[in-house]
């Protein structure tokens, strides 16, 4: 991994004189494993506590432009921003577009969701920006966003691709390059073949953004995966147990810092998702890509056969599979040879040739292979996971 070691002390500089990490981190470092050694990891759990405080707490005080709300919990986390912090979002995301063939004169239509959330006013403004002329939809009635389409000549698009698959049915025309979010795109074989087969002239444009962190990464033309925009952050992936880096291409929880962030800027923070980084040729400047986005959570992690296995992860083999519904349960147990034994149950119906393709799919994503796969229409409700080897212990 290419560590950047100017950025990071720069950031570093400034952490050290943050109220939140004042006397918490170093001013500097000397390399990777002096700062993966020295200076501590984060949760969303530290961030919500301190923005519960009067006025957020530390992270008070810097005069944001713009607030949204992330749900978590039982409240909204407030996700503040400063007008430096969008401008350099923005100058960001106009390298991306202009990359993808977007220019001034296009019309984009956002069907985002707005009001409290991130990504509808985020797409509006990185496109007005832009010299884009942007229409803020929503999401909403197919047959009359269709029609406003027409009549405004729209062709950019952002939005959920379930949603825009939709608007397609109801006769949108394809547009020029279509900006997916909200849901698996990529990583969802079928999702992805049907919105390439409805738009055979449009670039599909895949996106990974958290609240506390947007924009992470985008496909790039030419690339693989989603390229890390690594002038807003610094990715690392971690081991969620040894709280250790591993290597590029072995899997674990993606861990982001904010590079030059003003309002609620965010040091080693640990976002639970489950990913895979690699680094690549240039792409646009970028060499940090995450190749397959996140494909789980590292909540729940468990052991067998030696192995780290991430129930949330077992999702990722099932997506695009037909008749295959979003309920399976994995069941853990030491029959009478001693050896782990790994059963994975799944809801819905299917033929051979898809258990075979979700038993190879198992295998290369957690290493290991099911000893048991079924399949059942019936399903009674429970836990995804079952471990049968603590009850014995017990």
């Amino acid at each position: 991994m290419t560590f950047p070691l100017d950025s990071i002390n720069e950031a570093l500089d400034r952490f050290s004189a943050h109220e939140f990490y004042r006397h918490r981190v170093p001013r500097e470092v000397s390399g990777p494993d002096d700062f993966f050694s020295s200076v501590p990891l984060m949760t969303r759990e530290d961030l919500v506590r301190e923005m519960q405080k009067p006025g957020y707490g530390a992270f008070g005080g810097t005069e944001p432009v713009r607030i949204n709300l992330s749900p978590t919990g039982d409240g909204l986390l407030p996700i503040l921003q400063s007008k430096r912090d969008l401008d350099r979002l923005i100058t960001a995301a106009r390298s991306h577009l202009d990359a993808c063939g977007v220019e001034p004169g296009d019309v984009c239509a956002v069907f985002f969701g707005y009001h409290l959330f991130v990504a509808g006013l985020f797409y509006q403004s990185q496109m007005e920006a832009h010299g884009v002329s942007c229409i803020p939809l929503g999401p909403g009635e197919t047959s009359r966003a269709v029609e406003l389409c027409k009549a405004n000549n729209v062709n950019i698009v952002a939005g959920n691709p379930s949603f825009v698959l939709r608007l397609i049915e109801e006769g949108l025309p394809a547009p020029k390059v279509f900006f997916a979010g909200g849901e698996i795109f990529t990583g969802n074989p079928n999702l992805y073949a049907s919105v390439a087969n409805a738009m055979p002239v449009t670039m599909l444009v895949d996106s990974f953004s958290l609240s506390e962190f947007i924009p992470v990464a985008r496909t790039f033309p030419g690339g693989i995966g989603v390229h890390i925009f690594d002038e807003l952050v610094f990715p690392e992936v971690i081991d969620p147990e040894s709280l250790c880096p591993v290597a590029d291409g072995e899997r674990g929880e993606l861990v982001l810092t904010h590079i030059r962030k003003e309002s609620q800027p965010l040091l080693r923070y640990r976002t639970g998702d489950l990913t895979v980084k690699i680094e690549t040729p240039s792409i646009f400047g970028r060499t940090q890509c995450l190749p397959r986005v996140v494909f789980g959570r590292t909540d729940g992690m468990v052991k067998a056969k030696g192995v780290k296995i991430f129930p949330s992860e077992v999702k990722s083999c099932l997506v695009g599979i037909d008749g295959i519904k979003n309920n399976y349960r994995l069941i853990i147990s030491t029959p009478e040879s001693g050896l782990d034994s790994i059963k994975l149950l799944i809801h819905g119906s299917s033929d051979q040739a898809s258990l075979e393709q979700i038993h190879n799919r198992f295998k290369t994503q957690t290493l290991v292979a099911p000893d048991i796969l079924e399949i059942s229409e019936e399903w009674e409700e429970g836990p995804i996971l079952i471990d049968l080897r603590k009850k014995s212990d017990g």
